[in-house]
C-alpha cells in the first residue's frame, strides 16, 4: 500500500517494526508531511526499522529505532522526537533541507498593522512563520504583529511579511495570502511553538487513524504534555 497515491519519487520511505499500530501511526505522520510510506523496501529511500528486526537486502538508508544509543549506524532514540525525525528525512532526501515542520491549520488570527487590527486566517504554521489569508494585500517587508489562539493560549509575536500572493492566483484562492516570518524575542517562544506543532502532528495522525492518544504505540513518540510550559534555556 502506498499512502497518498501512486507517486514514485525520492520521498518514498518505509516503516518496519513489530508493532502494526505504530507502523500505521508513523506512516500517517509521514504522509501528512508529504512523504509516502511503502511496503516494498526496494522502493524506499529511507527505512525506519525497529532495532532487532531482520531486513531483506535493499538499497535504502536504514535508520534504527532503538531505546538505547548505538555505537554505529544511524538511529533515532525512543521516544522519537518529531523534529529530529523531520531533520533526518530532509537531510537524506533533499540538497537544501527544510528545518521546520509545517502543519495545515484553519485558525482565526489577528493582525496588527501600525495602530489598526485586521482579521485573517492562519492556514499553515511552522516553527518560524506561517501563511495567512487576509482581506487585503500586505506588501513584502511590512512589519506587523500576529496574535492567534493555539491550544487555548494566545500566541503573540512580531512578524515580517516575506511575500504576498494576490487574490485569484488560483481558482480556490479568493483572498490574498501572505507569508510571514516570526520575530521571536527569545528561544523559549520558538521552543513552545515547535512543541505545539509536534503535538498537533501526533494528535492529527491519531484522529485520522482512529488511534486513541493513550494507545501504547503513542509512547514510541515524544509527545509534549504542555507545549506552553517549557522552561526557557
Amino acid at each position: 500500500m502506498l499512502l497518498g497515491g501512486e507517486k514514485p519519487n525520492i520521498k518514498q520511505v518505509a516503516v518496519v517494526t513489530r508493532n502494526p499500530q505504530f507502523n500505521k501511526l508513523l506512516s500517517r505522520i509521514l504522509a501528512d508531511w508529504r512523504f509516502f510510506a511503502v511496503e516494498d523496501l526496494s522502493a524506499a529511500k529511507v527505512i525506519f526499522a525497529e532495532r532487532g528486526v531482520k531486513l531483506p537486502e535493499h538499497e535504502g538508508q536504514v535508520v534504527w529505532l532503538t531505546p538505547m544509543p548505538l555505537s554505529e549506524g544511524e538511529f533515532l532514540e525512543l521516544p522519537i522526537s518529531l523534529t529530529r525525525l523531520y531533520h533526518l528525512l530532509e537531510s537524506h532526501l533533499f540538497p537544501t533541507p527544510r528545518r521546520h515542520i509545517r502543519v495545515i491549520l484553519e485558525t482565526v488570527v489577528d493582525l496588527k498593522i501600525e495602530n489598526d487590527w485586521f482579521d485573517g486566517c492562519l492556514v499553515s504554521l511552522s516553527g518560524r512563520g506561517g501563511r495567512i489569508t487576509c482581506a487585503h494585500e500586505i506588501p513584502r517587508g511590512k512589519v506587523l504583529e500576529v496574535a492567534v489562539k493555539l491550544a487555548g493560549k494566545v500566541f503573540r509575536t512580531p512578524a515580517e511579511v516575506l511575500y504576498c500572493i494576490p487574490a485569484g492566483d488560483s481558482p480556490k484562492r479568493l483572498q490574498p495570502q501572505i507569508g510571514v516570518l516570526f520575530k521571536f524575542s527569545n528561544d523559549h517562544e520558538l521552543d513552545m511553538l515547535r512543541r505545539f506543532i509536534e503535538k498537533t502532528c501526533i494528535e492529527s495522525a491519531c484522529v485520522t487513524e482512529s488511534i486513541p492518544l493513550n494507545d501504547p504505540c503513542v509512547s514510541w513518540l515524544d509527545v509534549p504534555v504542555d507545549p506552553w510550559n517549557v522552561k526557557g534555556s
